[in-house]
């Protein structure tokens, strides 16, 4: 143990002199993370192996078909697919199944080389998603281990039951078995209690790093670390930066979930509001209160919607309601629209029409008293759903033109807008879905398509993906089956990113059922059970 303290460099090994109860916490858990952070140093390089391979691989095909006399056009035919998915392939940007490989090798008299290079990619990706797995179930315990272990020895009470006299859910919060969740009360028990006595300011400013890191605030400096750890140890000393300190962190998070899913940061998230909580329940200046309310309804909004994506619909109920009255509270009528728009998601996702209806004509009212287009559109947006839902085509894309409009008249990028992610993009994607809920599947595939087309060079990996299962969907209804099991086995290699996006690729494969036997269809099975999926018998929006 001391080599491996000794290589996490002098700032950790100075911790050893400090003394308290937080320490044996912090200390197990800054070395755990160091040994995270060199398992994501190799998987980061192994990352950039499998592009190489993937480069190389599509190099060598348009070696093999240029020799072989092939266009193209020609090999895209015999494949079926598109030119613009066999040149992309031929660069390296995206993959094909084994099966499309072995026409490729055949057409391009590779004798086998082609296939031979293929699975042996195939394997190293299989291999790289297995270590990557497992690296997270790492992570998430080796961070996890020193806040039970303190947990399990501390007699004392935690801070919500202490403010509240009990230790059950607060506002409808979910039983969770993450890291930071039971972090941050460990934190908020020991640490606040502590840190801000005998330490002096250098030491602390450590603590306060390393600790808030943990739950969230390893983007902020250290005097910034500080300032929010006071704060929460005396509630009077909030001040305008502490409130923006917490609105960046939530920012963070918001985007992290853009790329890796709500799975990986829903606890970070309700850690951070259970924080603005505290605050809000201690005595902080009531000038403040309005702009803290407001991040703690833009919290609990995005708490809502990681659960509902995570299939915990009661729960996300509950935190938009959560949502929607901080708003009322803060008078915002942005968060507020922001609340009522998702409520009205998840509404329709219920098949519940009446509270779709209802919950999207409150979010388009409270939008109209922005100066926020991507906000209006929004809610537009879920004016379509609930006009999908009631089977009122004209009304669905009359709301989805009005979408439309307020993007168009968009002055640019919002990052100050609660709907920072909508775009021409979200807008197609969804239209396609309520497409295919209206019985016009082929609409439902060129809108699928021009969205997927706007999300090629964005962040939003998860917005992308549902992107690609819905464009599935509509192929499965069209009857294109061999394009929808190909597409569908594109996007099963980000399923993982949560349990809604799952449920929807398993409703798409369950309207593939009467083609089980054709070639596409297998291929698609073997490709979903190489990521550990099983396919619902049932269709499910």
């Amino acid at each position: 143990m001391q080599d491996t303290l000794w290589q996490a460099g002098p700032q950790r090994r100075q911790a050893v002199a400090y003394s308290g109860p937080v320490l044996p916490l912090l200390l197990a858990t800054a070395l755990r993370l160091r040994a995270v952070t060199v398992n994501e140093g190799e998987l980061a390089a192994d990352r950039v192996q499998l592009g190489i391979l993937r480069r190389k691989l599509g190099e060598h095909l348009a070696t093999y078909r240029r020799a072989a006399g092939v266009s193209q056009p020609e090999l895209s035919q015999a494949m079926r697919r598109t030119r613009t998915t066999v040149s992309k392939v031929e660069h390296g940007t995206r993959g094909m199944p084994e099966a499309s490989w072995r026409i490729a090798d055949e057409v391009c008299g590779a004798d086998g080389a082609l296939i031979a290079e293929y699975q042996a990619l195939a394997e190293a990706e299989q291999d790289y998603r297995e270590r990557w797995r497992a690296h997270q179930r790492q992570a998430r315990q080796a961070a996890a281990q020193p806040a039970a272990d303190s947990l399990r020895a501390a007699p004392v009470p935690s801070l919500m039951a202490r403010n509240h006299g009990h230790t059950g859910e607060r506002e409808g919060r979910p039983k969770i078995s993450g890291v930071e969740a039971e972090l941050a009360e460990e934190l908020m028990r020991q640490l606040v209690a502590t840190l801000a006595r005998s330490l002096g300011r250098r030491k602390a400013l450590q603590v306060a790093r390393w600790s808030l890191g943990i739950v969230g605030l390893a983007g902020l400096d250290a005097d910034e670390c500080t300032r929010v750890v006071l704060a929460v140890t005396s509630p009077h000393r909030v001040d305008t930066r502490v409130v923006k300190n917490l609105a960046t962190t939530l920012a963070y998070c918001k985007r992290q979930e853009d790329t890796l899913g709500p799975c990986e940061v829903l606890d970070t998230v309700i850690a951070q509001q259970e924080i603005v909580r505290h605050l809000l329940d201690g005595d902080c200046p009531e000038n403040l209160r309005r702009p803290l309310s407001t991040v703690d309804s833009d919290m609990a909004t995005t708490i809502g919607n990681y659960l509902r994506d995570m299939g915990q619909p009661d729960a996300a109920r509950r935190y938009f309601d959560r949502g929607r009255r901080a708003a009322h509270q803060a008078h915002n009528p942005a968060c507020a629209a922001y609340a009522a728009a998702n409520t009205s998601i998840a509404a329709f996702l219920r098949h519940d029409t009446p509270t779709a209806v209802d919950t999207a004509a409150a979010a388009r009212s409270l939008a109209a008293r922005t100066d926020d287009a991507r906000l209006k559109a929004f809610a537009e947006l879920q004016a379509a759903a609930a006009y999908a839902l009631e089977g009122q085509y004209g009304l669905c894309m009359a709301a989805c033109e009005r979408a439309q409009e307020f993007l168009t008249n968009d002055n640019g990028p919002a990052p100050g807008s609660l709907a920072y992610w909508v775009h021409e993009g979200t807008l197609d994607s969804r239209r396609s879905m309520y497409l295919s809920l209206l019985g016009r599947p082929h609409d439902a595939v060129e809108a699928a398509t021009n969205a997927l087309a706007r999300y090629e060079h964005t962040p939003y990996v998860h917005y992308q993906a549902k992107c690609a299962v819905r464009l599935g969907t509509a192929l499965a209804l069209s009857e294109e089956i061999t394009e929808a099991a190909r597409v569908l086995g594109d996007a099963a290699s980000f399923a993982h990113l949560s349990p809604r996006l799952t449920a929807e690729l398993h409703a798409a494969r369950a309207l593939m059922k009467p083609w089980d036997t054709t070639p596409a269809v297998t291929t698609l099975d073997a490709q979903l059970d190489a990521y550990g999926l099983r396919p619902s018998t049932a269709p499910s929006w």
